[in-house]
């Protein structure tokens, strides 16, 4: 009888092997990870890229989006949508080849954060370049430039996450920069 019991774990072992046709388990491939952002670990990382020791992060919540801004783990700066969401604008320019561009920007008081990412087109000197980065306006149409900020390090972008924002946001939510208004510009 002990043989018996010592030889069902080779029984089970065999029987598995057989009917995976003699190939052995791979282990799951562990996804990407995660770049280093400002985004909680419930939040979709939607842009982020490191400026310096600081980092820009725009993370998108179940039904909010949130800017932040400043060294890893310790945000300076942290702009949350509101509930209406009428503090987040969406835009974005394409042109004959040149160039295609999508912004968000997020509007605290008088003061605007676009951030924004771009990828030059095919008639470009040099097609598919990518850069984003950050503008920090101030005005009712955000007609003081306060700072400028190029990523220089490679970004996080993921397009996924960007489509995604309408169906974060309240059902009325209509994001659109105005057609011709002042923030509608290539950044």
């Amino acid at each position: 009888m002990p043989r018996a019991t010592a030889a069902l774990p080779v029984a089970v072992a065999l029987a598995a092997l057989l009917s995976t046709g003699g190939s052995v388990a791979k282990p799951a491939r562990l996804g990407a990870a995660r770049p280093a952002s400002l985004c909680a670990n419930d939040e979709r990382v939607v842009y982020t890229c490191r400026f310096g020791v600081k980092l820009g992060s725009v993370c998108l919540a179940r039904n909010s989006l949130h800017y932040r801004f400043g060294p890893h783990g310790r945000p300076e700066l942290h702009i949350a949508s509101t509930p209406d969401w009428s503090n987040i604008h969406t835009g974005g320019n394409r042109s004959q080849g040149g160039l295609n561009q999508d912004y968000i920007r997020f509007t605290n008081g008088m003061t605007h954060y676009v951030v924004h990412v771009d990828e030059t087109g095919s008639l470009n000197e040099n097609p598919g370049r990518q850069s984003s980065g950050i503008e920090v306006l101030q005005g009712s149409s955000g007609e003081n430039a306060l700072a400028s900020l190029t990523c220089r390090s490679p970004a996080s972008f993921d397009g996924s996450a960007y489509d995604d924002l309408a169906k974060a946001a309240p059902k009325d939510w209509d994001g659109a920069e105005t057609p011709g208004g002042p923030f509608e510009v290539i950044y």
